[in-house]
């Protein structure tokens, strides 16, 4: 009988722990407050966050190789843009991570359901321009309008840089150079808190295809935990791209 109730005592501790569980849950995700702003006083970074925001440089970056061996197989056996496929693998991978679409707007901090990517695009005279490719969830259509994009830009050449948009990840691309470092410019009394990302030059080693990727992001709203998470995340992407793209 004793056992019997020690068995019913836990059971009872298991259930109330699945039911603070699901507690702790629900405030996470009541966490954004009207207008979709972050609930800066009940963060768990809130320390962290006001740590950061004084620096005069509060980025961070870290450059890794991503295997784009089955992505190269893959946009070659269905005739698709290395470029645009890419981007549309790296940008939901941040749409995918939270901390990514966090942006600070004066003493706030803004929550987008999901950004957009804006890329350097090379023209032929050897300057560059900018271009925006509107987030899709499906593929197919990423790279339907990804494609319209680049034809627009091309036929109505602009310099465009939208400084005042913040729901967007400001993207480079260096085909030249299989970078192990890179350093972005800056302007040290803006606000900016956009997420930076450069693609280099892929390169053999082993048998395998490595592409350099920079990732820079504010410290105040996320730590290197949260970039390993979407290199993880990436890579998962790139090592079976048919589970995401619906070609």
């Amino acid at each position: 009988r004793q056992s019997s109730i020690v068995n019913r005592q836990s059971s009872i501790v298991n259930r109330q722990s699945s039911i603070v569980n699901r507690q702790s849950s629900i405030v996470n995700r009541q966490s954004l407050g009207p207008g979709m702003y972050l609930d800066i006083e009940n963060w768990n970074r809130r320390d962290t966050f006001h740590f950061f925001k004084t620096y005069d440089n509060p980025f961070f970056n870290i450059v890794a190789d991503v295997d784009v061996t089955r992505l190269r197989e893959y946009v070659r056996r269905h005739e698709l843009s290395f470029f645009i496929t890419s981007l549309y693998l790296t940008n939901r991978t941040a749409n995918d991570i939270e901390n990514f679409r966090y942006r600070i707007q004066g003493d706030k901090i803004r929550v987008y359901e999901s950004v957009y990517a804006g890329s350097t695009v090379l023209n032929e005279d050897d300057t560059f321009g900018f271009c925006y490719f509107p987030y899709q969830d499906s593929f197919r259509e990423y790279y339907r309008v990804g494609v319209a994009a680049l034809a627009d830009y091309r036929s109505g050449r602009s310099f465009d840089p939208r400084d005042d948009a913040d729901d967007v990840l400001h993207y480079s691309v260096i085909p030249w150079v299989s970078f192990r470092s890179f350093s972005h410019a800056r302007k040290y009394n803006s606000a900016d808190s956009v997420p930076k990302l450069v693609m280099g030059k892929y390169r053999e080693d082993a048998g395998r295809l490595q592409m350099p990727l920079s990732v820079e992001v504010h410290h105040s709203l996320m730590d290197g935990v949260h970039v390993g998470r979407y290199f993880q995340k990436l890579q998962a992407y790139l090592d079976d791209p048919e589970t995401v793209l619906d070609v």
